[in-house]
């Protein structure tokens, strides 16, 4: 990965990073483990997506609240709260099980569920964090690493966790980034609570180095006193008079929707009924989603920062449109497998560029709150989504592969308002108004 740009704050950032990776590396091992053992090994398909549904509306009151968190307590201090937090229940989670010889259902998705509320707050309190620390010209790049590292930390820490559930046997040959591989040693197999107990571990060791950091603020953050009900009408009639803004920050979301509705509820179920495939196939598709996001991270500033975010968001999810709608019909692993590379260049891209706008656009005492809101919106969807594909008609057979149609439309919508809201947004910008005053 390229240095990080220089700042006052250097050493404090490469911690941040640090810290990031590491329990980006146990979220995804959490996110990642807990569905396909669920759904392959216990067969609980559509128990799994019905909790995924309930929790994800349930969590949009949580998201609320947690945007006003991150604009009213110390940021560093959240992240040791949550790293503690998670990391106890993982490690709880995993001696349950060493103590009892399995680990059920109900515990799985307890786990599932912690770090959920967990993603739900990490991301917004980590841009926030990062904007507080950074100086306004090194935004882009700043941006652009915590992505590459974020995203594709992420994936191949879940892409291990499928290969360790089902564990490979020496000498046989699997599929890793779609190539195939005999393996010359053997992979023990690991049951779930082994892999919460090397969770919780890599949380507490976020703690450390999240405990380490030292900084000076350079971008004004004045905490907003008084009840978190007020603060949230404080952020939210900061977008209703920015309502360009607000609309932009909403659709640009679409992408991310489908990301953890494609990889934590469809992909499972796709690979194992439509593709006939198994944890290697699906290791392999989370390794060429990082692969591509890792593309992204070096490439997304230099070449598509060139363009008006708005217009490459809105180009960015025509194309992803374009390509779940040939997922519906497609029974090839090569297709798939482009597909996920594909895919991981394209969220990582559209996140940096909606990111880095709002970076400019919203001041940082409010940027929680916002960023909270639209994962409001963000929730909202994939919380219906995960809802509508729960049902038992989309587990029969292979028609699973129809969840993905029904998403190509979702972004196809999303990109052309996307696109509607470009001419608008670019004469604000151009007239200098509705900018963050630090601007």
């Amino acid at each position: 990965m390229p240095p990080i740009p220089p700042s006052h704050n250097r050493r404090a950032l490469l911690l941040l990073f640090s810290a990031n990776t590491i329990s980006g590396a146990a979220q995804g091992i959490s996110m990642i483990a807990v569905p396909w053992y669920v759904i392959d090994q216990l067969g609980a398909s559509v128990i799994f997506s019905s909790f995924y549904a309930v929790f994800t509306l349930l969590s949009v009151f949580w998201v609320m609240y947690a945007g006003a968190l991150i604009d009213r307590f110390d940021r560093r201090r959240l992240f040791i709260g949550l790293n503690a937090v998670c990391g106890s229940v993982a490690l709880a989670g995993g001696f349950y099980g060493w103590a009892t010889g399995s680990l059920g259902l109900i515990p799985a998705l307890m786990v599932m569920g912690v770090t959920l509320l967990n993603f739900n707050l990490h991301y917004p309190a980590l841009y926030a964090f990062a904007q507080e620390m950074t100086d306004a010209q090194h935004y882009k790049k700043i941006i652009s690493r915590l992505e590459i590292q974020g995203q594709s930390t992420s994936m191949l820490s879940g892409a291990l966790a499928a290969l360790l559930l089902e564990g490979v046997a020496a000498d046989h040959e699997v599929l890793l980034m779609g190539i195939p591989v005999v393996f010359p040693f053997e992979i023990t197999r690991w049951s779930l609570h082994d892999i919460f107990l090397l969770d919780g571990i890599t949380y507490f060791i976020s703690l450390m180095l999240m405990s380490a950091i030292r900084y000076r603020p350079l971008t004004p953050y004045y905490p907003e006193p008084g009840r978190v009900l007020d603060r949230l009408r404080t952020g939210y009639a900061y977008l209703r008079s920015n309502p360009w803004l607000l609309r932009f920050g909403m659709l640009s979301y679409g992408v991310f929707v489908t990301v953890l509705v494609e990889d934590r509820v469809l992909l499972p179920t796709y690979i194992r009924q439509h593709l006939s495939g198994g944890a290697d196939v699906f290791a392999s598709n989370e390794m060429l989603f990082a692969f591509g996001a890792l593309c992204s991270g070096f490439v997304t500033g230099s070449v598509l920062g060139r363009w008006p975010a708005v217009y490459g968001v809105s180009v960015l999810m025509t194309l992803m449109g374009l390509l779940f709608a040939v997922l519906t019909f497609s029974k090839s692993l090569s297709y798939l497998f482009v597909f996920s590379f594909v895919y991981g260049f394209v969220n990582t891209a559209v996140r940096i560029l909606r990111v880095q706008y709002l970076f400019r656009r919203v001041e940082n005492g409010k940027m929680g709150r916002v960023l909270s809101f639209f994962k409001v919106t963000d929730t909202l969807a994939r919380g219906f989504f995960i809802a509508l594909f729960s049902l038992s008609w989309f587990h029969e057979g292979n028609q699973i592969r129809f969840a993905f149609l029904i998403l190509s439309v979702f972004l196809l919508v999303c990109a052309l308002g996307i696109w509607q809201t470009a001419r608008p947004l670019l004469a604000e910008d151009a007239a200098g108004g509705h900018r963050s005053p630090r601007h």
